[in-house]
C-alpha cells in the first residue's frame, strides 16, 4: 500500500503586528532584552530571559520566567503556565505579538486520513522518571495577588527547566504547578544524575524563597515542592501529531509517589526500583519501608532522599 508524504504542519509564529515583525518558534524559544533570545525585546523594562514558550504534548506553552514587569496574555497578567491558542496576544512592555499556529488551537494540525500521517514511532523502554509539584499551590494562590504569583512561579519554572537541562533529562511538560522530566537512559550515571537534579529542586525552592522572602513571609507562606524519582517501563513517542510523550504504569507511580512526599513528610521520595542492581545509590537515601499508594494493590517500598554526591541535605 502507497502511503502519501506526510503533510508538513506550517510553522507556528509570533506576529508584532505594529513593526511587521515575524518570530519562527522553536521547540523553546526565549522572548527576553538579550539579543540572543528568539525573540529580542530591547527595552529596559524588559528582563534578559523574561518569558518563554516551549512546544509540548499538547501544543505551544507560555511562562513568563520571574520578570521584573510581567507579561499579559489577552489583557491578563500571567501567574501560572498557559496553554496558547491561535490568534493569542502577548504583551511585553510596550510590544504585542500575536501566536500563530495555523488554523487549529495550540498548535495541532490534523490530517485527513491515515493515509496523509505520518507512521508513529512508538517504543517501550524502562526509563527514569522525575516529578515535582509546587505544595500547597492553592493557598499560595488564595493569598497572593496576580501580580505577586507571577514571578514567584516564573522563577521556579525557570530554574527547574535549566536544572533538568543541565543534568541531562528531558522536560515532558509543565502543567500549572507540576513538572515532569525523564531520562531514556538507566546507567547508574543517570540515575545518579536523577538523584543530583531531585536535589538541585530542593534547594531551588528554598532560593525561590529567599528571593520572595518580602512576599512570602508577611502572610506565613512558605515555597516548597515535592518530588519522586522512579524507574520503570514505559511507551514513548509520537502518539499524536505533535503529541511526543510518555505513557505506561510506571508513569501514574511516579505521580502517585510524589503525593507520598506530603503523607511522609519528605522533600524527595525514590522508588526501591531505581536502586535495582545499582546498590551505591543507596547510600544517598534512607529506608522509609513500604508504603499504600493509591490505585494499586499492592504497596511500594520507597527512600527518602538524604545526601546528593556533595554531602548531606541540610
Amino acid at each position: 500500500m502507497d502511503l502519501k508524504p506526510a503533510i508538513k504542519p506550517p510553522a507556528v509564529k509570533l506576529h508584532d503586528d505594529a513593526t511587521g515583525e515575524v518570530f519562527v518558534l522553536q521547540e523553546l524559544s526565549v522572548i527576553g532584552r538579550s539579543r540572543e533570545s528568539t525573540v529580542p525585546v530591547p527595552d529596559p523594562r524588559v528582563s534578559r530571559r523574561h518569558a518563554m514558550i516551549r512546544r509540548q504534548n499538547d501544543g505551544y506553552w507560555f511562562f513568563d520566567l520571574g520578570s521584573v514587569n510581567g507579561s499579559l496574555l489577552n489583557g491578563r497578567r500571567v501567574t501560572t503556565s498557559q496553554l496558547l491558542a491561535n490568534g493569542d496576544m502577548i504583551q511585553i512592555a510596550d510590544r504585542c505579538f500575536r501566536f500563530e499556529s495555523g488554523s487549529h488551537p495550540g498548535g495541532m494540525h490534523g490530517e485527513s486520513s491515515i493515509a496523509e500521517r505520518t507512521l508513529a514511532d512508538v517504543r517501550s523502554r524502562t526509563v527514569i522518571l522525575l516529578v515535582s509539584d509546587i505544595q500547597g499551590f492553592t493557598t499560595i494562590a488564595e493569598k497572593l495577588t496576580p501580580d505577586q504569583l507571577a514571578p514567584i512561579i516564573g522563577s521556579w519554572y525557570a530554574r527547574t527547566a535549566s536544572i533538568l537541562e543541565r543534568h541531562g533529562a528531558n522536560l515532558d511538560k509543565f502543567i500549572g504547578d507540576c513538572v515532569l522530566g525523564y531520562w531514556l537512559d538507566t546507567a547508574p550515571a543517570s540515575r545518579l544524575a536523577a538523584l543530583k537534579a531531585a536535589h538541585a529542586m530542593r534547594m531551588a525552592c528554598d532560593e525561590v524563597q529567599d528571593q520572595h522572602r518580602g512576599v512570602l513571609e508577611p502572610l506565613g507562606l512558605r515555597f516548597g515542592s515535592g518530588a519522586a524519582v522512579h524507574m520503570g517501563p514505559a511507551a514513548y513517542g509520537a502518539f499524536g501529531p505533535r503529541e511526543f510523550t510518555l505513557l505506561g504504569d510506571a508513569v501514574n507511580l511516579a505521580f502517585r509517589l510524589e503525593a507520598l512526599t506530603r503523607l511522609l513528610d519528605q522533600r524527595v521520595v525514590v522508588s526501591a526500583d531505581l536502586f535495582a542492581g545499582w546498590s551505591a545509590g543507596l547510600s544517598c537515601c534512607r529506608q522509609l519501608g513500604a508504603h499504600p499508594v493509591k490505585g494499586r494493590s499492592q504497596e511500594v517500598e520507597v527512600y527518602a532522599l538524604e545526601c546528593d554526591p556533595e554531602g548531606p541535605v541540610p
